[in-house]
């Protein structure tokens, strides 16, 4: 095997295009990170090695048939159990959908796969993405890397874990009320919530379509903003690092929120200032209804497309039947009531925007909460639900307005544990939030993903150890 392997995606594609390394190579050294991890985190629901290491035998023969390699060409990924993926089960990490055998490829794995991206396995999540904890799971709870005690965050937990441990540098999530920008904070990753309805759902269990947004997860902005080229279809060459001329701290609502994730907020700012940006505070009061709004959209939407388990709930989670009972009990007039008032919200977040060109805020209240905890504090006496919206707390407004968001790290806190800033940019307005998040990362390196150590236990080294300088894993 390669002696220093890129550990970016970016990197592998390089280093593939120009036969400097084998996509087998790079299959094989992401199979023996998962078969280290996987003890530890429990991020992945399926693994099929064989089929992975068939497809990247295949990959190398492309090459040396003279096939232009794609982008992601011989790169390993992984894709959120939501996703179809020919010839697996898609269960949601759900009992109740076990034995569900897709027939084809979900648009998104089909755009991975002709950019030459080779899926190694699906990752484990918060059961029919109903919950932001990842805890609950058919396939068992995911762990943090950076404390196995805590969570990962969900419901996109199991792919924050694979990124955070370098088992692939690329992973699908899919984010409703922050399922992508959860995890991301929690593990030290970055990820991207497009523009709702940018990009395609086909082929993915959905949660509350109206809302439902399938995004990338990265170690890196450069790979972020290569899988979300692939991903939308967009040229992915020139991504410049900038900031942006004026920023705006959003205040009130997304204030509540300890210290330390206030401060790397604070930190974010003060980058963009020292390059010429402008920081106008903002006041963030008038949402106060937004996860009763949340709610009742997407558990309503939740159950128009489950209801079939109302009759099942002996299979699903507690909370996720809470869900479901929730939703379907929803009239007429509730449901309309919320989307008129959820178009409110968006107007909110539109009149912030209109004087500045970016928002920025904590992405979760608080690092990565113990599995075991029912509430964490944010400010003395002050505490937000793990299990009713405290993790979403900073995200589930973005969902409501439609915007995109990017979630990236900011440096650890006094525990260890990630931090992370969220940037909300205007619409469409992916190819902004790169540039700015690339300004930061390359600004200072309190905002570049780290990684953690290796996993405990008799398998000594970490198989990251073979990763080469790319991989930046700088604190």
């Amino acid at each position: 095997m390669t002696e220093a392997l890129p550990g970016t995606a970016a990197g592998m594609a390089r280093a593939v295009a120009r036969r400097e390394v084998s996509p087998v190579d790079l299959v094989a050294a992401a199979l023996a990170r998962l078969e280290r991890w996987e003890p530890v985190t429990n991020a992945f629901s399926v693994a099929e090695p064989e089929d992975a290491l068939d497809l990247a035998r295949a990959a190398e023969r492309a090459l040396a048939d003279g096939v232009t390699p794609g982008p992601l060409h011989g790169v390993p990924v992984a894709v959120k159990d939501l996703f179809d993926v020919r010839g697996w089960e898609t269960t949601g990490c759900c009992r109740a959908y076990e034995g569900s055998i897709a027939r084809a490829d979900a648009a998104l794995v089909t755009r991975l796969r002709s950019a030459g991206a080779i899926v190694v396995g699906k990752t484990n999540q918060h059961e029919l993405a109903c919950g932001a904890t990842n805890v609950v799971s058919a396939c068992g709870p995911t762990r943090n890397p950076w404390d196995p005690a805590r969570i990962t965050g969900g419901s996109s937990g199991g792919s924050g874990a694979a990124v955070a441990t370098g088992v692939v540098p690329v992973a699908l999530g899919t984010d409703t009320g922050g399922s992508i920008r959860i995890p991301s904070s929690y593990c030290g990753c970055l990820g991207l919530k497009p523009t709702t309805g940018r990009l395609p759902t086909e082929g993915m269990m959905p949660l509350a379509p109206s809302l439902d947004c399938p995004g990338p997860m990265t170690g890196t902005v450069e790979d972020l903003a290569l899988a979300w080229a692939v991903l939308a279809g967009r040229d992915a060459s020139g991504l410049e690092p900038k900031a942006p001329a004026r920023v705006g701290v959003l205040g009130g609502w997304f204030a509540r929120a300890r210290a330390d994730e206030l401060a790397a907020v604070r930190a974010a700012a003060e980058a963009f200032a020292a390059a010429g940006a402008e920081l106008v505070e903002l006041p963030g009061e008038g949402i106060e209804d937004v996860f009763e709004v949340w709610r009742t959209l997407a558990w309503a939407e939740f159950a128009d497309h489950h209801r079939g388990l109302l009759e099942r709930t002996e299979l699903l989670g507690e909370r996720t039947a809470m869900a479901l009972r929730f939703g379907a009990g929803r009239t007429p007039e509730q449901r309309a009531a919320a989307r008129a008032r959820a178009a409110e919200i968006r107007g909110w977040f539109l009149e912030r925007l209109s004087g500045v060109d970016v928002l920025l805020a904590p992405t979760t209240p608080t690092p990565a909460p113990p599995a075991e905890a029912d509430e964490v504090e944010v400010a003395p006496g002050v505490g937000v639900d793990v299990h009713r919206g405290g993790p979403a707390w900073c995200t589930e407004p973005v969902n409501l307005s439609g915007l995109p968001a990017l979630a990236m790290p900011a440096g650890p806190s006094e525990e260890g544990l990630p931090l992370s800033v969220q940037l909300v940019g205007p619409e469409d307005g992916e190819p902004l939030l790169l540039a700015w998040a690339r300004f930061l990362e390359e600004a200072d390196p309190r905002f570049r993903a780290a990684r953690p150590g290796p996993p405990p236990g008799p398998a000594g080294s970490d198989a990251s150890g073979e990763l080469g300088p790319d991989q930046r894993t700088e604190t």
